[in-house]
C-alpha cells in the first residue's frame, strides 16, 4: 500500500435522490446509482479507485440443518458488478475453495447443474451409508 493512501476511507454520502457519493483515489467524488438488487452500503476500508466501486446483492446461502451439527451454510451465491470497470456486466459470484468465482449466465447454469449432480451423488452416498449402518454391507 502506498504511504499517501489514507488508512480509512470517508463514509459514503447518501443523497436525497437515492444515489450514493463515494470518494475515490483517482476521480474524486463519484455519484453511484445502484440497481434495485444492490444492497451494498458502498463503504470501503480504503478509498477505492473508481473501477473498484462494486454493486453486491444480498448473498444467498444453501442452508442445511443436520441432526449432528444443527444449522449451517454450505454455498454462497449472489450478484456482483463493477459498473466503472472494463468488466461492467453483472456476474454471479459463487463461493469456492479459492475465494469467489464470478461467472455469466452460462457459467451459472453449469454451476447449478454441477450442484444438482453433486446432490444426486450425496443422495447415493446417503443410501450407501444407511445400508452400512443397517449392517447390509461395508
Amino acid at each position: 500500500m502506498s504511504d499517501d493512501r489514507p488508512t480509512v476511507a470517508p463514509r459514503p454520502r447518501r443523497n436525497p435522490d437515492g444515489t450514493v457519493t463515494v470518494t475515490t483515489t483517482d476521480h474524486g467524488d463519484v455519484t453511484v446509482a445502484c440497481p434495485p438488487w444492490c444492497t451494498a452500503e458502498h463503504g470501503y476500508r480504503h478509498p477505492p479507485a473508481k473501477a473498484e466501486i462494486t454493486h453486491n446483492s444480498e448473498p444467498a446461502w444453501a442452508l442445511v440443518d443436520t441432526p449432528e451439527h444443527g444449522p449451517t451454510s454450505l454455498v454462497e451465491a449472489g450478484l456482483v458488478q463493477w459498473p466503472y470497470s472494463d468488466r461492467a456486466q453483472v456476474f454471479l459470484s459463487v463461493e469456492t475453495d479459492d475465494g469467489h468465482l464470478e461467472v455469466g449466465p452460462t457459467g451459472a447454469r453449469r454451476i447449478a447443474a454441477a450442484l444438482r449432480a453433486h446432490a444426486d451423488h450425496i443422495d447415493a452416498m446417503a443410501e450407501q451409508l444407511a445400508a452400512m449402518r443397517a449392517g447390509e454391507g461395508l
